[in-house]
Order: structure tokens, then sequence, then C-alpha cells
């Protein structure tokens, strides 16, 4: 029999026919022979790849790692395709330009009758869109798409990661502030819902500015914001730090050519001082910052025994 042609079955694989089937195939395919040398890629493994048939014939595969996967991850791989004769699962792959993309992949044993051998035949496909539209919907679904902020969700998750933290022993106390824009509803009546949103989105980045690493700032919804601090203080410092972002977000915004003046009224609660629950720790600054609104204060804590604002 031609060498250039195996057997498997009934089906026969021309690899030098311009007419193979494979040709005409979306996904990605090589034909390895038993020792692993490519002998076949069609079309589509070049778009993929980069590389043409010309380049990868009678090289090792092994030319595509990313180095992203230890040794052992290929070693059970081929552990898996010589007993059970296939694998299939998610890889990460370098291309000839040297960009890393994620496949998926699906490789079989092929036993040939007669004395031709074992082929080894990859399927894969490019599927970049896919772990990007995850992405892009795992950012929706954690931070805020005005601001960029962490949203309510990924806000709540990290107050709980901070108690595990404390309960495990390697931080004392945090605090919750609860933050609220004063009179915002005037900048929309007077400028416009689009002023509006532009006035947001830069208060978000004055607020991420005035945090230290480790803390947390987040859009609740609306004017409304919190921040997670994690301060081994004492109050007074937590009224110094409050009062540095009053001092920030006061200062004129100017947008569109108008020039804003705005306020911002804090609530602050600490855990576990205040409440070992999430939500009562919630409230309890939310309270405090409504307590800040109404009379004027613009900071208050939960528990306002002997701190004088």
């Amino acid at each position: 029999m031609n060498q250039e042609k195996h057997m498997h079955g009934s089906l026969l694989i021309n690899l030098e026919s311009e007419h193979i089937v494979f040709d005409y195939i979306s996904n990605g395919i090589a034909i390895t022979d038993e020792h692993s040398m490519i002998l076949y890629t069609n079309p589509a493994f070049t778009r993929i790849t980069g590389y043409t048939k010309e380049e990868m014939k009678g090289k090792n595969p092994g030319v595509l790692h990313s180095g992203r996967h230890e040794k052992h991850f290929y070693e059970e791989m081929w552990d898996e395709i010589l007993k059970k004769g296939f694998w299939n699962g998610e890889i990460w792959n370098r291309r000839k330009s040297g960009e890393i993309y994620p496949e998926f992949l699906t490789i079989s044993k092929i036993n040939q009758n007669g004395a031709n051998g074992i082929l080894y035949i990859a399927i894969f496909a490019d599927i970049s869109f896919l772990k990007k539209d995850i992405s892009q919907k795992l950012h929706l679904a954690f931070y805020d798409p005005l601001t960029e902020l962490p949203n309510r969700t990924l806000y709540l998750d990290r107050i709980n990661k901070n108690i595990e933290t404390i309960k495990n022993g390697s931080e004392k106390k945090f605090s919750v502030f609860y933050m609220d824009l004063d009179k915002f509803k005037q900048v929309n009546d007077t400028y416009g819902h689009c002023v509006g949103d532009k006035l947001l989105k830069m208060v978000g980045e004055r607020l991420a500015s005035s945090i230290r690493t480790g803390d947390t700032v987040a859009r609740m919804g609306g004017d409304e914001f919190a921040a997670i601090v994690m301060l081994n203080v004492d109050p007074h410092s937590m009224l110094s730090f409050s009062r540095r972002i009053i001092d920030t977000i006061e200062k004129p915004f100017i947008i569109d050519g108008h020039h804003i003046n705005i306020s911002i009224s804090i609530g602050i609660s600490s855990y576990p001082d205040d409440s070992r629950n999430v939500e009562a720790l919630l409230v309890s600054a939310d309270k405090a910052m409504y307590i800040a609104k109404k009379t004027g204060t613009k900071i208050e804590f939960s528990n306002a025994e002997n701190i004088s604002v």
C-alpha cells in the first residue's frame, strides 16, 4: 500500500490529496504518526496558529506549547489517550506570533490495519471569543458599568472575605464607610443626566484614589458609594480619613464647562465592634450616614459615643 495512504476500517485518508475533506473543516486539524511527528495540518490549523503546513510537517506539536501547563498536565493527557484512545479538554497554546490563546482540543488514537502503525488526530477550536465573553459577563456581574468600581455584589463578597480573614487571625478589624452625595438630584435637574453620570464617574475616580492598597471602594447604586477600610487604629484616625475623603470630593468638578460643587455624607460602622453580621453592619453604616446627611455633620459613627465629629 502507498505509504501516503492510511487505512482505519473503511476510512481512507490520503494525506497528499488536494481535496482531502479535512481541508474544508473550520476546526484546526493535525495528524501525527506514532512518534508524534506531524504528517498533515489543514488550512484552519494555519489560520488559527499562524504556522503553514510546510513549517509544521515533520515537527512535534510541542512547538505550540504555551508554557502555562506543567509537565504532569501532558503526562496525564497522554496517559488517558493511551488507555482510553482519546482525550479532550481545554488547553492553552501559543500562536506563531507568540500570542497565547485557549482552545478546546480533542486527540484521538487511530489504530490502523496492517503494518502502517498508529496515527493521532488532533482537532481543536479557538475559544478565545468564549473566554472573552465569559470575562465580560463576569465583569458586568461584579463591576458597575459607569464607574468601573466594584458593585454591591462584589462589595458584599469582599466584606465576607475580610470577616473570614479576621476569624483566621490575620486582621483585627475593619470599617464600613457608607457614603451618599449631597444634593446630587439638583445636579441632574440643573445640568441633565449626562453631566450627572460624568460627575458620578469622576467621584468614583476620586474615591478610588483616596483609599489605600488593600481597601475597597464600591458604587452601591444611584449616588451611593461604600468603602471597606482595613484600619486597626482608633476612631479618631478613621475620622481624619473621612475628612480627607470629604475634602477630596468638595473640590470643584469641571464638567462640560460647568463648575460643579458637591459634598458627601459618610456613615461608619466597624467589625466586630458594631456587629458581626454583614447586613447589620451595612444597616448601621447606612443609618449613621442618614443622620450625618440630616444633621449636616457629614460624618457619623454608628457608635458615636465619645467620638467628637
